[in-house]
């Protein structure tokens, strides 16, 4: 084997192993969002559950209330109108829900693996997919 092949074959080496580096990295990032997520649903679930739990006991006690009060002014169309009150409030929630603007998930990683061939394509302003950040 002569000097140009040694080369050639050393860079080869470097290029894969700088390569599965850049895989090591990237799963690593998956798995840390992935985590993340995970904790962030669990705790949404709860807290979701105690508060649903929570309010719907006033709500009851209050539009129980509000009927005694008001049924001998409007009679039975004050269940209408309470009932109106909760279509109202229901409908903002789903609102609400639809214009959060989260992030979607594993938006990091995406971002990096986009970076990542960017500089595999040579495209200028993309970095080094080596050299990025390390979580952990």
């Amino acid at each position: 084997m002569n000097r140009e092949e040694t080369g050639l074959l050393e860079a080869l080496g470097r290029l894969g192993g700088r390569l599965f580096d850049t895989l090591q990295n990237r799963l690593e990032l998956v798995s840390i969002e992935l985590g993340e997520a995970r904790e962030r649903l669990l705790v949404t679930i709860i807290a979701s559950f105690a508060a649903v739990l929570l309010f719907g006991c006033a709500v009851v006690a209050l539009s129980v209330w509000v009927v005694v009060v008001l049924w001998p002014v409007l009679g039975r169309s004050v269940l209408v109108w309470v009932a109106l009150a909760y279509a109202l409030g229901g409908a903002a929630v789903l609102w609400w829900l639809r214009t959060r603007g989260d992030a979607p998930p594993l938006a990091d990683t995406l971002a990096e693996l986009r970076n990542d061939a960017a500089f595999m394509r040579g495209q200028a302003g993309a970095r080094d997919p080596t050299r990025s950040r390390q979580h952990g």
